[in-house]
């Protein structure tokens, strides 16, 4: 990211909100998979229904997807051009709301552990947060074209706010999948 001077589009109220996205975000995901052990995160609560051990590829990956969007190359736009923020902020955590994950991000048993997939997604959420933290560009003078079809052409700012939401989405997920019938059945057979 280049080091333009921070204009009003992008005011440090917006700053903070980002900040708490990605940290709420990533402090969620964490928080769920915490205590899930291995033979327990590979367990589908139904058929066509993604593991926890998948959740977790899903998001680590993503978040590597949504960083090179953010530190690649991107398109001038018009930092007061349409802001999305609170669609994002509303329907990132709308479990109601199915999603199919793009192609790149699908999970295909790229870690052999959850702690792999958990220590590569605190890596790149790690590089995420040093990246904002540093930059004092204008994150919504820039956009990137998102892999999925229902995001498309995003302001940089936006798909920083994604990224935050959508740890915290799938967050929900592993959680959802942690109170499904099958998974407590498997607790208490304490596998």
């Amino acid at each position: 990211m280049s080091t333009s001077p921070l204009t009003a589009s992008c005011t440090e109220v917006d700053k903070a909100k980002l900040l708490e996205a990605l940290r709420k975000g990533g402090d969620a995901f964490l928080s769920s998979v915490a205590g899930v052990g291995e033979a327990r995160c590979r367990l589908r609560p139904q058929e066509n229904r993604w593991s926890v051990i998948e959740c977790a590829e899903h998001v680590a990956v993503a978040e590597e997807v949504m960083l090179g969007l953010v530190t690649g190359e991107r398109t001038a736009r018009d930092p007061e051009g349409p802001k999305r923020d609170d669609r994002i902020l509303r329907s990132g955590t709308d479990r109601s709301l199915r999603f199919y994950a793009s192609d790149q991000s699908q999970p295909r048993g790229r870690f052999s552990t959850l702690a792999e997939a958990v220590a590569h997604f605190q890596a790149m959420r790690e590089r995420t947060l040093r990246l904002f933290e540093q930059t004092g560009e204008d994150l919504r003078a820039t956009e990137v074209k998102h892999p999925h079809h229902a995001v498309g052409v995003i302001s940089t700012y936006e798909c920083l706010l994604l990224m935050g939401m959508h740890a915290q989405r799938h967050a929900l997920q592993i959680e959802e999948i942690k109170n499904s019938p099958a998974y407590r059945r498997m607790c208490a057979l304490r596998v």
